[in-house]
C-alpha cells in the first residue's frame, strides 16, 4: 500500500482546479500540452521544491552523465510533467474513441494480449513515465481494469476525480484492506489490475532494493500478488511521441517478481522500472520524492 495523504477542505481552490480541468478539455490536445509546457518551463525557471527534488533525483539515479546532461535532462523532464498534467482533461472527460485515435501504434501487444488469455488475471505495471492515465483507458477497452485509489489532498476533489476515472468503465478500490479483497477477487476472475510500481509504500508493506543504484522503499504488493495467485506481470506505459501523438508500450517483467525473497523480487521489480525509463527518460517524473524515507541511520539530501 501506498503512503497515506492528508486531506484538506479547499472548496475554493477545489472549484478553480475544476473549471480548470474542463477548460482543458475543451482544447485541442496539442493547445493543452503548449500550455503544459509552459508550467514545466516555469518549474525550470524558478526555484522550486519540485525542480530541487527533480535534480537530486537524476544526480543519484544517473551519475554516469554529465552536469550538462542532468540539467537539460531535468529540464525536460519537468516540461513532460507539466504536459501530463495538462493532458488530464482530455484523458478523464473526452470519448474513448476520440483519446485513443490519438494513439500511433502498441509495441509489444502481444505481451499483453498472452497475458490476459491466460486467465491467471494481469498485474499490469504502470510506472510514472509518458502518460499512465491515457494507458489506463486503453486498457478498459480489453479488459475488465481495476486500480488502487488514494483520496486527493482537498477533499473536495475526492467525488470529482473518482467520478471521471471510472465512467470509462474503470474500477478504483481503496488502498485499505477492503481494496485488497477486491483485487484478490479480480485477480480470481481473470481481470486485470493496474499498479503503479513506483510509489513509496507504508514502510510496513515494502522493503528497501536499489532503484538506479540507490535503496529506495519498495512495495512488495506485486510479489505476493504474483506468488499467491499466479498472476501474470508485465510492464506497461504510455510514450508522448509529438503533439498530440502517444505510443503505447508493453515488455515482460523480470523474472523472479513472484520470489519468496522479497528482496530479490523487490529489486527485479525496480529493475523492471528501470527498463522502462531508460527508453525514455525525459518523460519519467523525476520529480517524486522517490527516496523520501531512507533505511536507518541514513539521510538523503534534496528529498
Amino acid at each position: 500500500m501506498s503512503a497515506k495523504k492528508a486531506t484538506k477542505s479547499a472548496p475554493v481552490q477545489a472549484a478553480v482546479l475544476k473549471a480548470l480541468i474542463r477548460g482543458l478539455a475543451i482544447l485541442p490536445l496539442s493547445w493543452a500540452q503548449s500550455l503544459g509546457a509552459l508550467v514545466g518551463w516555469l518549474l525550470w525557471q524558478i526555484p522550486n521544491r519540485l525542480r530541487r527534488t527533480t535534480q537530486s533525483n537524476l544526480d543519484l539515479c544517473l551519475p554516469e552523465l554529465t552536469d550538462d546532461e542532468r540539467r537539460r535532462l531535468a529540464k525536460t523532464s519537468l516540461i513532460a510533467s507539466g504536459k501530463t498534467v495538462a493532458e488530464v482533461g482530455a484523458v478523464w472527460f473526452w470519448r474513448t474513441e476520440k483519446l485513443l485515435d490519438c494513439i500511433e501504434g502498441v509495441e509489444g501487444e502481444d505481451h499483453l494480449l498472452r497475458s490476459l488469455e491466460a486467465k491467471r488475471g494481469a498485474l499490469v505495471l504502470v510506472p510514472h513515465l509518458g502518460n499512465w492515465e491515457i494507458l489506463s483507458r486503453y486498457l478498459q477497452v480489453k479488459i475488465q481494469v481495476m486500480a488502487l485509489y488514494r483520496p486527493p489532498r482537498i477533499a473536495e476533489m475526492d467525488a470529482f476525480i473518482r467520478q471521471a476515472r471510472e465512467r470509462h468503465g474503470a474500477e478504483l478500490v481503496p488502498a485499505d484492506r477492503s481494496g485488497m479483497r477486491r483485487i484478490v477477487e479480480a485477480l480470481t476472475a481473470g481481470e486485470g489490475v493496474g499498479i503503479l510500481p513506483d510509489q513509496e509504500p507504508l514502510k510496513q508493506h515494502g522493503v528497501f532494493a536499489p532503484f538506479f543504484g540507490t535503496p529506495a522503499l519498495t512495495m512488495t504488493l506485486v510479489s505476493r500478488l504474483a506468488r499467491r495467485y499466479g498472476a501474470a506481470p508485465l510492464f506497461g506505459y504510455c510514450e508522448r511521441t509529438a503533439k498530440g501523438r502517444f505510443r503505447f508500450h508493453f515488455q515482460p517483467a523480470p523474472d523472479g517478481l513472484n520470489s519468496e525473497d522479497l528482496e530479490f523480487a523487490t529489486t527485479q521489480l525496480n529493475r523492471g522500472v528501470e527498463q522502462c525509463v531508460r527508453r525514455c527518460p525525459e518523460q519519467y517524473t523525476w520529480s517524486y520524492r522517490r527516496f523520501r524515507t531512507r533505511p536507518l541511520g541514513e539521510t538523503q539530501e534534496g528529498q
